[in-house]
C-alpha cells in the first residue's frame, strides 16, 4: 500500500506542469503607455524583459527561477502555481481555524522537515506585496514570519532584494494599520500528541498539560481536528489553486472574450493591490489618514475637453461627467499611473500624494466594502 502510495504521489508530481511565471497585460501600466520599468529593475535575474514601445514586459523563461519577487512590486505577475488571491484565500483558512498563519520560504526549509498545516512556505516572502500585508492586518489576522535572515544572503532564489523587500513591505502595512506581524526563528512542525504532550519541554505545569491534552482530544471526537489539520483537505486546495492559476496562464496571452459595456456605462479595471487596499480601508476607516496614495487630479482652467485623458487610463478612472461634459474622477480605480499626464496635450492632468481618505466617500456611497471585484462596470457619472 505504501509502494503504491509513493508511485502515485511520483507520478502527480511529474505529471504536474512546471511552474512558470506570466505576464497579465490587463494589469501592466506599461503596456497602457507608461514608462514604468520596476519590474526589469527589480528583477535578481534580470528575467524580465521590456520591448519597445507599449508592450508588456516578456518573461525569459530559461533565467527566471520563479522567486516572485516581480509580484511582490507590480499586478502584472502571476505564476501556474500560486496567484496571491489564492494566498490569501490560504491565509483565511488558516485564520478561520483559530490558528496563526505562519509564512515562510523555501530556503528556511530543509529536507525532512514536515511543516504543520498552518505554515505556507513560499519560493521568497518578498512576492507578497504591502497591500496584502496591509489587509491581512486589517482583517486582524494573527501572522508570523519565520526565517533566519542569514539564509537570505546566500539564497540563490531572490538574495539580498528579497531580503529587503519583504521587511519593507511589512513595515508599510504595520505604520498603516497599527498592527504587527512577528517574527520566529522556529517554523512549526506537525507533532503528534505523545510528542506536543510527553516530549514538549517548554509543559512544565502537568495540569495544563493534562488540559491541553483533554481538549485535543476532544477536538479529534468532534472531527475539527480533522478540518483543520487534513492533508487531503489542503491537497484539495492546493490543487484547485493551481487549476486556477493555470487558466489564467492560458488566458493570459490572448482574452477570447471581448470587453463589452452596456450603453451609458464604462468598462473599469480594478487592480488586485488597490482592491486590497480598498477593501483594508473599508474594513477599518480609521486607517485611512495613515495610508499614503498618488492619485490622479484635473486643473480644470486648463483642460481643453479633448478627454484625451479619459481615452489613455487603463483602469477607467477618469470619466466623463454626462451632466456637463467635464472629466471626472473614480478615486478607488486610480493607481496613480501618471498615463493621463502624458496624454493630456494641454498639461492639466497631474499626479498629486494625497491619503486614502480620498476613498472612503465613493465607499460609502457605493457599500460595496467586501464585495469589490475585478473588470466591474461603474455607470459614466
Amino acid at each position: 500500500m505504501t509502494s503504491e502510495r509513493a508511485q502515485n504521489e511520483r507520478a502527480s508530481q511529474e505529471a504536474a506542469p512546471k511552474q512558470r511565471v506570466v505576464v497579465e497585460a490587463a494589469y501592466c501600466t506599461r503596456a497602457a503607455g507608461s514608462d514604468c520599468a520596476r519590474c526589469a529593475r527589480i528583477c535578481p535575474h534580470g528575467a524580465i524583459l521590456l520591448p519597445e514601445g507599449t508592450h508588456a514586459p516578456e518573461i525569459d523563461h530559461a533565467a527566471c527561477n520563479g522567486c516572485g519577487v516581480c509580484f511582490g512590486i507590480c499586478d502584472a505577475f502571476a505564476s501556474t502555481h500560486l496567484t496571491m488571491a489564492d494566498l490569501h484565500a490560504r491565509i483565511r483558512r488558516i485564520a478561520t481555524s483559530g490558528r496563526r498563519a505562519y509564512l515562510t520560504c523555501r530556503e528556511n526549509v530543509f529536507p525532512g522537515l514536515a511543516v504543520d498545516s498552518n505554515v505556507i512556505v513560499l519560493p521568497c516572502i518578498s512576492m507578497v506585496p504591502p497591500e496584502l500585508w496591509t489587509l491581512l492586518l486589517a482583517e486582524n489576522i494573527r501572522l508570523s514570519v519565520a526565517c533566519d535572515f542569514k539564509y537570505c544572503e546566500d539564497c540563490a532564489r531572490a538574495g539580498a532584494i528579497g531580503a529587503a523587500l519583504f521587511p519593507r513591505a511589512i513595515e508599510m502595512a504595520e505604520a498603516r494599520t497599527g498592527g504587527e506581524v512577528k517574527f520566529s526563528y522556529r517554523i512549526p512542525e506537525k507533532k503528534s500528541l505523545v510528542d506536543k504532550y510527553a516530549r514538549d519541554n517548554e509543559t512544565t505545569d502537568r495540569r495544563a498539560a493534562f488540559e491541553g491534552l483533554f481538549s485535543d482530544v476532544t477536538e479529534i471526537a468532534s472531527g475539527k481536528r480533522r478540518l483543520r489539520n487534513s492533508e487531503v483537505l489542503a491537497d484539495y486546495y492546493q490543487k484547485k489553486e493551481r487549476m486556477r492559476a493555470i487558466s489564467k496562464l492560458n488566458l493570459a496571452s490572448e482574452n477570447p472574450l471581448p470587453q463589452l459595456s452596456p450603453e451609458g456605462f464604462v468598462s473599469t479595471c480594478l487592480f488586485p493591490r488597490q482592491k486590497w487596499l480598498l477593501e483594508a480601508v473599508g474594513r477599518k476607516p480609521e486607517i485611512a489618514p495613515r495610508v499614503p496614495i498618488a492619485l490622479s487630479t484635473t486643473d480644470m482652467s486648463l483642460c481643453d475637453g479633448s478627454h484625451a485623458c479619459v481615452d489613455a487610463c487603463p483602469t477607467g478612472a477618469r470619466q466623463i461627467d454626462r451632466a456637463n461634459g467635464k472629466v471626472a474622477l473614480d478615486p478607488t480605480l486610480c493607481v496613480g499611473c501618471g498615463i493621463c499626464v502624458d496624454a493630456c496635450p494641454r498639461g492639466a492632468a497631474s499626479v498629486e500624494e494625497a491619503t486614502a481618505e480620498a476613498y472612503l466617500p465613493t465607499l460609502t456611497a457605493e457599500g460595496e466594502v467586501g464585495e469589490l471585484k475585478e473588470g466591474r462596470q461603474h455607470k459614466r457619472a
